[in-house]
């Protein structure tokens, strides 16, 4: 009785009373996390729309290659990213255009290893058996570029070497930000091979 006499005589007093109250209430369960989130703020970051183009290396996140240009051979073709080593997989992805090894590099981390086709044949009309064709006509020096879906990768040829199919082991533990390039030195034929090897020089955005 006494407290309801308090509160009509000092309305003004109450509701800043009851004020008080609801902040320190609402500010409490807020921090711990009891609010309902439509009165929580909505400063929500999702993940972009790339995810699907991104990796995860050593906590660091690095693009997946999308495309090679070497101008010197008119070399602009897109790059196949397969999660799977399988020869059926990986043969049939050589139709569409140059791809990369699964669990090699990645651009500008490690030793990144591309292959493709290579014909000199006119009878051949899908390009991308045409792809690699001009590969052992680099020099050390020439300039790969490698695209991903916000930069641009620079590597420059430092060897160009034929050798026997048994021969050729790509080392993707090797520490070097490097690029190896490999084709079938003569199209159907799988005993020799051109292999190219590039030094990561640097990357820009786009």
């Amino acid at each position: 009785m006494v407290l309801k006499k308090f509160f009509h005589k000092n309305s003004v007093k109450a509701s800043i009373f009851f004020l008080a109250v609801f902040v320190i209430s609402f500010a409490i369960l807020y921090l711990i996390n009891f609010v309902p989130n439509e009165l929580q703020d909505q400063n929500i970051t999702t993940e972009p729309s790339g995810v699907a183009s991104t990796t995860i290396v050593n906590k660091k996140q690095y693009e997946l290659p999308i495309r090679i240009v070497i101008n010197k051979i008119k070399v602009n073709s897109i790059i196949q990213n397969p999660t799977t080593t399988n020869n059926y997989t990986l043969n049939d992805l050589l139709l569409r255009g140059v791809v990369r090894y699964p669990g090699s590099g990645l651009p500008g981390e490690g030793n990144m290893f591309f292959f493709g086709h290579s014909s000199r044949l006119s009878v051949v009309n899908n390009q991308a058996y045409r792809v690699f064709s001009e590969l052992k006509t680099l020099v050390a020096g020439d300039t790969i570029l490698v695209y991903s879906e916000k930069h641009v990768y620079t590597y420059r040829v430092n060897n160009i070497k034929i050798a026997n199919s048994e021969d050729v082991l790509v080392d993707f533990s090797v520490k070097k930000n490097m690029l190896t390039l490999s084709t079938c030195n003569v199209f159907g034929q799988k005993q020799e091979r051109v292999v190219v090897e590039a030094d990561f020089v640097g990357s820009a955005s786009l």
